[in-house]
């Protein structure tokens, strides 16, 4: 399997970011998401997955031109300079850990934890180095409140700028590397699907369905540049979500939805499957089926340049409420995929003007859940070409898999 590690291109990156800000008049960009400081300097932190950390743990700095900054504590600061392999500025802060590569002989004392306004310090001041006085974009959503004001007071509240959209524009448009990625992530989530599918038998409970998805996992990538693997599956009449594994044995006629993908290096994937147990299937069932693979046969068929999410989703609900699913109603019918933490912006929803452009990926699904008739998902990804689209993957076209 091929190491992306070793081929992004940060330069890529950093031009696509930096050509965005001249377009918006911004100086500087102060990126506090851990999946937005990812995408600015390539550094996968380890607090990417940890929600008990703060927003600007680590922080990147894109300025107009030249290096971006990235602000990251000393215990991480050897990680980033490994990732990252020289192509940006890493300005490494002190934490409370003693470290011997770090030794600072005037140093007698140690905070209990590290100072949350230093990261930001640090920032402001590679922002402000740059062009002091000048608009520098802020992630608004996903800053601390304090911090929103430290940087208010620091930089001047006439000079911050919300850049979520920003963002949001950039990361919409993948580059070659990014939808390499993200076909690897979906196809082995693929191979995971059809791996569980295939061994599913009445008398299973969902424990087993999970226990065959992770062991998967590391089985088709060998463990290499995999960060987790995550999974939504609904077995049968349950079609919630659930944290500890359900207990009650599949039975002949059930239907199984698998829904979930793993992280590759940071980049998700996210499929849905839907197959029947046994060699029976009440025709209600088969019905809901047959509607939704039309449903998304349709909508697959638009996802092509120039089409508006919104026409694509109407296509959707059109085909679902003249078929067996008069009443159905949902608020998209699928989305942008990358970095995460969840689905993206943009998605397919009925009021999204946002035209398909070459380079988007999404997820495009068509699901439904009952416990009468038991839950469903036929989620596929793809790419938007110069000329249509490519299918990273392809749904079953039956709910019987064996």
């Amino acid at each position: 399997m091929q190491h992306f590690s070793e081929t992004r291109n940060q330069e890529e990156f950093q031009n696509k970011l930096q050509a965005a800000m001249e377009e918006q008049g911004l100086d500087s960009l102060i990126l506090t998401t851990p999946q937005n400081v990812y995408y600015a300097t390539g550094y996968l932190s380890p607090f990417m997955y940890n929600g008990s950390n703060p927003a600007g743990t680590d922080i990147a700095v894109v300025n107009r031109t030249g290096k971006v900054h990235l602000v990251v504590g000393q215990f991480s600061q050897g990680g980033a300079e490994e990732q990252t392999k020289g192509t940006v500025e890493i300005i490494g802060y002190p934490t409370w850990i003693f470290i011997e590569d770090y030794i600072n002989p005037n140093e007698k004392k140690k905070d209990v934890q590290p100072d949350a306004y230093k990261t930001y310090r640090l920032a402001a001041d590679a922002a402000r180095q740059y062009r002091d006085g000048g608009k520098v974009g802020i992630e608004a959503g996903h800053i601390p409140y304090d911090k929103y004001l430290f940087l208010q007071d620091y930089l001047g509240t006439e000079n911050l700028v919300d850049a979520s959209g920003l963002m949001i524009k950039v990361r919409s448009i993948k580059t070659p590397w990014e939808i390499d990625i993200l076909r690897c992530s979906a196809q082995i989530a693929e191979k995971m699907m059809n791996y569980v599918m295939e061994r599913t038998e009445t008398g299973m409970t969902e424990a087993d369905l999970n226990k065959m998805w992770h062991q998967s996992a590391w089985e088709f990538t060998g463990g290499h540049e995999i960060v987790y693997a995550y999974q939504a599956h609904t077995p049968g009449t349950g079609f919630w979500a659930s944290a500890i594994s359900r207990e009650r044995p599949l039975e002949d006629g059930d239907i199984v939805r698998l829904d979930g993908g793993i992280n590759l290096y940071g980049y998700l994937s996210d499929l849905g499957r839907t197959y029947a147990v046994g060699n029976k299937v009440a025709p209600e069932r088969q019905a809901i089926f047959d509607t939704l693979l039309a449903a998304r046969d349709a909508g697959i068929a638009r996802m092509v340049p120039g089409t508006r999410l919104c026409d694509v989703f109407h296509t959707v609900m059109k085909v679902c409420v003249e078929g067996a699913l008069p009443q159905y109603v949902r608020g998209h019918c699928g989305h942008s995929i990358s970095l995460g933490p969840t689905e993206e912006f943009p998605m397919l929803s009925p009021d999204n003007e946002t035209v398909l452009k070459p380079g988007m990926v999404f997820c495009f699904e068509t699901p439904y859940y009952s416990t009468k008739y038991n839950s469903y998902n036929l989620e596929d990804t793809l790419v938007i070409t110069e000329n249509g689209h490519e299918l990273f993957t392809n749904t079953n076209r039956s709910l019987f898999v064996k």
